[in-house]
């Protein structure tokens, strides 16, 4: 999740962002601190340059809903199409941008899914380490969910990829209850993946 963007910041809060410990050794001029602001090494900084910065990409969904007599779709989906997304893009480790086709709730008689869509010019070419995590606040939680942890499959002829946690993959009763309570079809979510 990205830094406050006002108020007390401290050097902890950097490093930790940066992905560093919580309570370990850091220094304003360790390169992953400098690269949250990309800044050269032995530049002028000041604590107030990190408001906001992130180590990952945020990416803000303004939600919408679809019904079926199926399923239901909360978030953003491209093949609804269901509300929206801002910047249209994910860059992965190796610089390679991704459309994202959706990240969205789906409830069914099967239970409740938190999907992730994402898309590429070559066929079955996506890695399911893509990302290493995407982090949200929901219900007031910060609720980070691992690639690692999810199911996956490829969609569109293997030009898309998608994520699936559920009960079974990476989510457990609190973070359901938590996603099934902030991803209701309304409001905007900022989705912030890790590489």
């Amino acid at each position: 999740m990205a830094l406050q963007t006002s108020g007390a910041i401290s050097l902890n809060d950097i490093h930790v962002e940066a992905g560093g410990s919580t309570g370990t050794s850091a220094s304003m001029n360790d390169a992953d601190i400098r690269g949250l602001i990309s800044k050269a090494s032995g530049a002028t900084m000041s604590f107030s340059e990190w408001y906001g910065a992130s180590a990952g990409q945020d990416i803000v969904v303004t939600q919408g809903s679809a019904t079926t007599a199926y399923y239901s779709v909360y978030g953003w989906n491209s093949s609804g199409p269901t509300g929206s997304r801002s910047p249209t893009t994910y860059t992965n480790s190796s610089n390679n941008a991704r459309g994202i086709e959706g990240i969205y709730r789906l409830t069914s008689s099967a239970g409740t899914f938190f999907y992730v869509t994402l898309n590429w010019s070559t066929a079955n070419s996506i890695p399911d380490n893509d990302f290493t995590s995407i982090s949200m606040v929901c219900n007031g939680t910060t609720t980070t969910l691992l690639s690692s942890e999810a199911s996956t499959t490829y969609l569109a002829g293997g030009y898309q990829k998608r994520w699936g946690w559920d009960s079974s993959n990476g989510l457990d009763s609190t973070e359901l209850a938590n996603i099934n309570a902030e991803w209701d079809g309304s409001g905007n979510i900022t989705v912030t993946f890790t590489t």
